[in-house]
């Protein structure tokens, strides 16, 4: 845990969002593992650390009428706050962002248009790398707003943008072996392209307007 006047980077969110994603890659192989254990939660909960869940599965276990339950410890609550995940009308605000906008309009279109492939072509992992990608960069744009423009929390936004524009790079690297594999025709593939590729730099100048209100920030 870091002390609360510190300001992360992008970078320093970056290295916490790869730990939260190896926690969920590790939660993920034991809920598979023992799924089918009648002990599956508090076995997980072991593995994982989660002393404070056992605490409370034991409390629940002595008292069943227990209603109201402690406070979730520290750590939880800073988790939630840097992944964006604490109820907060600013949220809402990334409905109006241009970029956001913009990102969720193409993945509709990808929808769409995945839908309306043969569907002995819909399984192919380009469509599925294509389709998955334009998804997420729409939703990690939203995530970042969800996170917040303070510039305590503008290093987390712009880390989520990048991961949007990852996504966004990925999209249109399946979108070109979509066209190498003749799943597409050349129209379709130049009707995609364009949109995808102005997603895609629209996101980026994003991720640099963001990086110049962190720095005059700070």
């Amino acid at each position: 845990m870091r002390d609360d006047s510190e300001i992360w980077d992008e970078f320093k969110w970056e290295e916490f969002m790869k730990e939260q994603d190896k926690k969920l890659d590790r939660y993920m192989e034991l809920f598979y593992r023992y799924q089918d254990d009648p002990n599956r939660d508090e076995i997980i909960a072991r593995e994982m650390g989660w002393t404070w869940l056992l605490e409370n599965g034991e409390k629940d276990a002595r008292d069943e009428e227990v209603n109201e339950f402690p406070d979730e410890d520290a750590e939880g609550e800073e988790w939630k706050a840097r992944s964006g995940l604490q109820e907060d009308d600013k949220f809402d605000g990334f409905r109006d962002t241009p970029v956001y906008l913009r990102a969720k309009a193409f993945a509709h279109t990808a929808m769409k248009f995945a839908d309306s492939l043969p569907e002995n072509k819909r399984g192919d992992s380009s469509v599925v790398d294509f389709l998955s990608n334009a998804m997420v960069a729409a939703a990690k744009i939203a995530g970042g707003s969800g996170i917040g423009y303070d510039i305590e929390e503008l290093g987390g936004n712009i880390a989520y943008c990048k991961r949007g524009l990852h996504a966004a790079n990925y999209a249109l690297a399946a979108l070109r072996e979509m066209n190498e594999k003749r799943i597409i025709t050349e129209d379709s593939y130049a009707e995609l392209l364009v949109p995808l590729t102005e997603v895609r730099n629209m996101i980026a100048v994003h991720v640099l307007d963001l990086r110049e209100q962190f720095r005059k920030g700070i």
